[in-house]
Formats: structure tokens, C-alpha cells, sequence
């Protein structure tokens, strides 16, 4: 699976969606992440907005803070990597304002 997360509060003329804080393509070896939907690795809200996607399918889904904020004391949160210097500033200011993350995903393969 791609999966880009982007901190919806920091909208900017550059990223209207919000800053990138986490990519798949920079944040990971193999430009994917792998986890099983229900197992509670991830954020459950995006967990149940990616119930019934099938492979190929694209979703944008966003997550309010509260549960952002769960998410990230539960250890559920993707954290950018030591390369991305940009993700981990925006990473760490986006747990003093709003939470709100919008999560693009994309379905590369279903196990």
C-alpha cells in the first residue's frame, strides 16, 4: 500500500492539502507499508475508511484530532524517517494545534 499523510492544518499555497509530514516513497525502503486492517497497528479511523477497498482503489480520508491524538499515545501513528527532515518538523508541531490528518492511500496489493 502508498500512503501519504498530510497535517490538514498546515495548508500551505505549495500543499493545499496540508504539509506532508509521512511518505511512503520517502519514509519507507520499499515505497509501501504493510499492515493488517483490524489488527490495531494503525489509526482506526483510517482503518474503517479503508473497509471494502480493493486493489487499485484510492481514498482520501480524513481523521480528527481526537482520534489523532489517541493514535499517537497508542503508538498507532506512521512517524516520518530520520531523512525526512521536513516530516519530522511538521510531525512535531502538529500535536501543539489541530490533529486533523488527511491519509491518500493507495491499494498496491491485498493478502
Amino acid at each position: 500500500m502508498s500512503l501519504t499523510i498530510r497535517c490538514k492544518s498546515f495548508a500551505t499555497a505549495n500543499e493545499p492539502g496540508g504539509i506532508k509530514y509521512f511518505s511512503t516513497k520517502v519514509d519507507t525502503d520499499f515505497d509501501e507499508l504493510a499492515f493488517t486492517i483490524g489488527s490495531g497497528e494503525m489509526v482506526p479511523g483510517l482503518e474503517e475508511g479503508m473497509l471494502g477497498m480493493q486493489k487499485g482503489a484510492i481514498r482520501r480520508i480524513e481523521v480528527p484530532s481526537k482520534m489523532i491524538f489517541a493514535a499517537r499515545d497508542a503508538g498507532q501513528l506512521p512517524l516520518p524517517s530520520d531523512k525526512n527532515k521536513d516530516g519530522k518538523r511538521a510531525f512535531d508541531r502538529l500535536f501543539k494545534t489541530d490533529a486533523t490528518l488527511l491519509f491518500e492511500v493507495l491499494v498496491t496489493s491485498i493478502k
